[in-house]
């Protein structure tokens, strides 16, 4: 009779989305936002759609205040899918406060989700809510408060490959390229506006544990990058030790890479002779080194003018695709 009781506990509390052990649980990525700095929001209350690369059968999120220089305090967040809303709490409380430059994961909760994910969290007003998210990432707002990473477990995702790169990858307005590539992994998308392989405060080199292999489940990663180096004067010479470096980190860890080719640029701001001998000297290198080059320079360049994207490819500016050329970047993808 006692068995019988603890059994008819066990399955009440499942039922009931309370939150189960996590001991051996493989967790999968399925969306993430890079951290970035953020404004405060003037409500307490800010409630988020996120498009999921993946379903699984139990739900956690990752707040982040990595980019913060004091703690934040975080009352309430909560999750919802099908109709069904659970609680998440951090170390069993409902309320939790992240240190600055840290990060805290939720207790897990049981909950079937399939593509989209409903997130709200509650904070006191005024509260700096970091995490890139365009409404390309996020169907309701531009910014999601402090969730940095949503994982699954009970999945059937072979595991996560994630888009890595700058603006190009990270997308605008209507779309994203990494969104529309086709792929029985959980594909995610680790693009920041103006980032460089070896450039700036925080460039590839640097970020690629943070943002791309923070997991055991990512199995693939795409390389788009070396146009804001070359923009900002790097030499061919540093962006392919840049991108070698990435290719060893990857390899140590049992990650498959793959690098696309420096898409055309004349006619942006910053163009020059010199400088586009340095891209085409890091595309001639990409080729000759990657067997399986993802050759979105070829796929996008005007056929009359290779340096120039094609017309109809142009989001204008002569540097960023359309959402056209997306299309066409997102089909040469094989992940």
């Amino acid at each position: 009779m006692r068995v019988i009781i603890v059994l008819a506990l066990l399955l009440a509390c499942g039922a009931s989305g309370l939150h189960e052990r996590s001991e051996a649980i493989r967790w999968l990525p399925v969306w993430q936002a890079v951290p970035t700095l953020g404004v405060s929001v003037p409500d307490q209350s800010v409630r988020t759609t996120v498009d999921l690369a993946a379903g699984g059968t139990s739900v956690r999120v990752r707040l982040s205040n990595l980019m913060g220089i004091k703690p934040v305090r975080v009352e309430q967040v909560t999750v919802t899918a099908n109709g069904e809303t659970r609680q998440l709490t951090f170390g069993r409380s409902r309320s939790v406060t992240i240190s600055a430059r840290a990060e805290v994961y939720s207790d897990a909760v049981l909950l079937t989700v399939a593509k989209t994910l409903d997130i709200s969290t509650y904070t006191p007003a005024g509260t700096p809510c970091q995490a890139r998210a365009h409404r390309t990432i996020t169907s309701t707002r531009e910014h999601i408060c402090l969730v940095s990473a949503v994982e699954v477990a009970g999945f059937t995702a072979p595991g996560a490959a994630v888009m890595f790169g700058d603006s190009i990858t990270e997308g605008f307005y209507e779309n994203t390229w990494p969104s529309l590539v086709q792929s029985d992994y959980a594909v995610l998308n680790a693009g920041i506006n103006g980032n460089g392989v070896v450039f700036g405060a925080a460039p590839m080199i640097t970020r690629l544990y943070r943002d791309v292999l923070y997991s055991d489940e990512v199995r693939k990663v795409v390389l788009l990058g070396g146009i804001n180096d070359i923009q900002n004067g790097v030499s061919a010479e540093n962006v392919i030790a840049g991108i070698r470096t990435v290719q060893l980190r990857c390899q140590n860890e049992g990650v498959q890479l793959k690098v696309g080719t420096v898409t055309p640029w004349r006619g942006w701001v910053n163009w020059t002779e010199d400088r586009e001998q340095q891209r085409q000297k890091v595309n001639a290198w990409i080729r000759a080194t990657f067997p399986d080059v993802i050759d979105f320079d070829a796929a996008v360049r005007d056929p009359s003018d290779p340096l120039r994207l094609r017309p109809e490819f142009d989001s204008g500016d002569h540097l960023h695709p359309n959402g056209a050329a997306f299309d066409a970047m997102a089909r040469l993808v094989r992940v």
